[in-house]
């Protein structure tokens, strides 16, 4: 029979997965608990009860779901803005409402796919089938959300687009076909341009009318009728410029056939070196244009050796579905018709995608890689950072290098692929969800192996992430904790810090369904606000909330009279609820909200109002190595536990309560002292196999476990 004193010191390891119990030679399972719920762990070692809540406002529409996202300028002017179906709201840091709600073109369909960047006053918003919207703030209370008021666009010779009906004689491969056109498509210049449709490539020999033109089929179509085609390619004739100079003058451009439409203005024209934007209409043959970059010369420029370009973000190919600042540009990507490309604004302008070849100028470009695989995210780290569905890329110049037009390094590390969630920057290492769901990897340059490396952050505590991730946000101070909404609506969080090897997982649960998750910077660390699914008095509600600390309580108020009061309000969101009540530090008995108040026995000057949650905290089995080999499997009786605690008042050890009170003449009315020192139980009995505890706080009162010490007696 051995007699040991084992202490574990620390829950740096957190939570760790029921697929780990039986590693008791890992080095993390004696830093670790088998549960820990409604707390988090700590980087010094121990494991605190985590913040309540404080109620803010009710989402503007119960039924539909919202999401938060921050808007940050510096740490004294920091907002949270909730979108929801076709509005956004504006909320300051201390919870109280700004009064702004703006129209937005974000359907509650659409929230999930929403990525942002912000550069000092101004934030840009993409999705892929939303044009990118710019949200301004101009004072507290005058904001501006509105497309962004692009200077230039990105172009391509990317023909026309037709939603109408085309007809062909004999869809099979051959020459002399008849196409038919439902609209008048065609003009004399179209002979020598291609009709694509699905798989379909026909090559147009003659214009009969604006109608019908003869083709030769390279490609086979699937059918005789197809509902949508595109005419690639430029106009098929020379183009003549009045004049080439100055950059800025208005010159007019004439074709020698019929070429242009009035559908132009607003495209651009590569000619003899220089580019042209198309400003009005006059004719097919004639249009006006603005001198972008200077031509050459205004020589007649033959067919093939000019090209009319358009903007690739438009309502058919889609729009940019991410992108970041990095290196001064904004850098772009994801949208549907060009899912690999990625788009960087003019150095220092941002709202300028004017393609060009000097070191300054916009580019385009594109991840090549064995499969088609959408960007979903932009991030940076030393490098630029497109993250796919399908795999991880970097993006830089070269060594000490800036990314420009001629001199671009496209690398692909790694192919786990992320999913929709916005990945979220810890020091020098961009967290990111696995394409599944499930998985948080965290990737980062390796000096070792000189390339990106995006290890595994919940291997060890896999079930943690368990119905998959769906939101996620960072906290800095004072606690270092990323929080992570689940499917299911629990909250994993996951302590981090790396240069102190901590990665402690926990989940905290509420009475409801936590569904968005954000974090703004206040001058006393990052406040880290929520969206809370509930049922209250028997109907479904949509609760915005923030962590707060001192609170105790979830969906909380916290209130003051200094004169005293015995009638607290102001709980009409809690109505018909059971709640919990501390009053001038004092927990009072449960009550349940009638008419959005409640009713002390006895006059309080402040109070915390709120629902429940509890703490748990259950250790694992200790692993001892003896002379007749390991300790798992047999008999174990802790005879005595210690545990040491930093301020807190209540705790319960297997269901048995330790005293924390003392007891005298008017004790009961004050609240108790915070109790920093460490408690001793006895006599916990025989467990067949294991030997764990059950740790509880389930008052509204503060918690911080530092260390639990069992003296346990191991039978063989």
């Amino acid at each position: 029979m051995a007699r040991l004193t084992l202490i574990q010191t620390n829950f740096t390891a957190g939570e760790i997965s029921p697929r780990m119990l039986g590693r008791v030679d890992l080095a993390r399972y004696q830093n670790g608990a088998e549960t820990v719920e409604n707390a988090w762990p700590v980087l010094h070692g121990g494991a605190v009860r985590r913040d309540g809540t404080l109620y803010v406002a009710a989402a503007k529409f119960a039924d539909k779901k919202c999401r938060l996202i921050p808007y940050v300028f510096n740490t004294e002017q920091a907002y949270i803005c909730e979108f929801g179906d076709l509005y956004v709201r504006i909320y300051y840091p201390n919870g109280t409402y700004t009064g702004v709600e703006l129209v937005s073109p974000y359907a509650h369909t659409l929230l999930e796919r929403i990525d942002y960047v912000q550069g000092a006053d101004t934030m840009f918003i993409f999705t892929n089938s939303v044009p990118v919207y710019r949200l301004r703030r101009i004072t507290n209370t005058e904001w501006s959300l509105a497309p962004a008021p692009f200077v230039t666009r990105p172009f391509d010779e990317k023909g026309i687009d037709f939603a109408a009906n085309i007809t062909f004689s004999d869809p099979s491969v051959g020459t002399g076909r008849t196409a038919t056109s439902s609209v008048a498509a065609f003009l004399a210049a179209d002979a020598g341009r291609e009709i694509w449709s699905g798989g379909g490539v026909a090559r147009i020999t003659a214009v009969t009318s604006s109608t019908v033109v003869t083709v030769d089929v390279l490609n086979a179509f699937t059918a005789a009728v197809r509902p949508t085609w595109s005419l690639k390619g430029s106009p098929q004739t020379s183009n003549t410029l009045s004049a080439f100079t100055p950059v800025g003058s208005i010159v007019t451009m004439t074709l020698a056939l019929a070429g242009w439409r009035v559908d132009d203005p607003g495209k651009f024209v590569k000619i003899n070196g220089g580019l042209l934007e198309i400003s009005a209409y006059t004719s097919p043959t004639v249009v006006s244009g603005v001198i972008r970059s200077a031509p050459t010369s205004a020589t007649a420029s033959p067919a093939n050796a000019w090209s009319l370009e358009s903007s690739v973000w438009n309502n058919v190919d889609g729009y940019p579905g991410a992108g970041t600042l990095y290196e001064q540009r904004l850098a772009l990507g994801g949208s549907v018709n060009y899912p690999q490309t990625i788009w960087e604004s003019r150095t220092g302008e941002y709202l300028n995608f004017e393609l060009g070849t000097k070191d300054d100028d916009a580019l385009s470009y594109n991840l090549s890689s064995d499969q088609i695989n959408p960007i979903l995210h932009m991030g940076q780290i030393n490098a630029l950072i497109p993250l796919t569905y399908g795999g991880e890329f970097t993006v830089s110049g070269g060594v000490e290098k800036s990314i420009t037009p001629t001199n671009i390094r496209a690398k692909n590390p790694s192919v786990y692929g992320c999913n929709r969630v916005r990945p979220v920057r810890i020091g020098n290492e961009l967290y990111f969800v696995q394409r599944a769901n499930r998985k948080l990897r965290a990737m980062a340059y390796k000096y070792d192996s000189d390339t990106f490396g995006s290890p595994d952050m919940s291997v060890l505590s896999e079930h943690a992430t368990k119905s998959g991730i769906v939101d996620m946000a960072y906290q800095q101070e004072p606690e270092s904790i990323l929080f992570m909404v689940r499917a299911d609506g629990v909250m994993a969080t996951m302590t981090v810090d790396r240069d102190q090897d901590v990665i402690g997982w926990a989940r905290q649960v509420t009475d409801g369904a936590f569904e968005s998750v954000a974090s703004i910077p206040t001058p006393d660390g990052d406040q880290v606000w929520c969206v809370v699914r509930r049922t209250v008095n028997g109907q479904n509600v949509r609760y915005i909330e923030r962590f707060n600390q001192g609170i105790r309580v979830d969906c909380g108020v916290f209130a003051i009279n200094e004169a005293g009061q015995s009638v607290w309000g102001g709980l009409t969101h809690l109505e018909g609820k059971t709640v919990d009540i501390v009053a001038d530090g004092v927990v009072m008995q449960q009550q349940v909200v009638a008419s959005g108040q409640i009713t002390l026995p006895r006059t309080a000057k402040y109070v915390q109002i709120g629902l429940n949650f509890k703490t748990r905290i259950k250790t694992l089995t200790p692993e001892v190595q003896g002379g007749t080999g390991s300790a798992q499997g047999n008999s174990m009786r802790i005879g005595e536990v210690t545990l040491r605690f930093l301020e807190t008042i209540g705790c319960k050890i297997n269901g048995q309560t330790i005293a924390f009170r003392n007891l005298g003449v008017q004790v009961l009315d004050q609240p108790p002292e915070l109790f920093t020192g460490v408690h001793r139980l006895e006599n916990l009995g025989w467990e067949r196999g294991q030997a764990s505890l059950l740790i509880e706080q389930d008052q509204p009162l503060p918690f911080h476990l530092l260390s639990v010490t069992k003296k346990i007696t191991i039978n063989d």
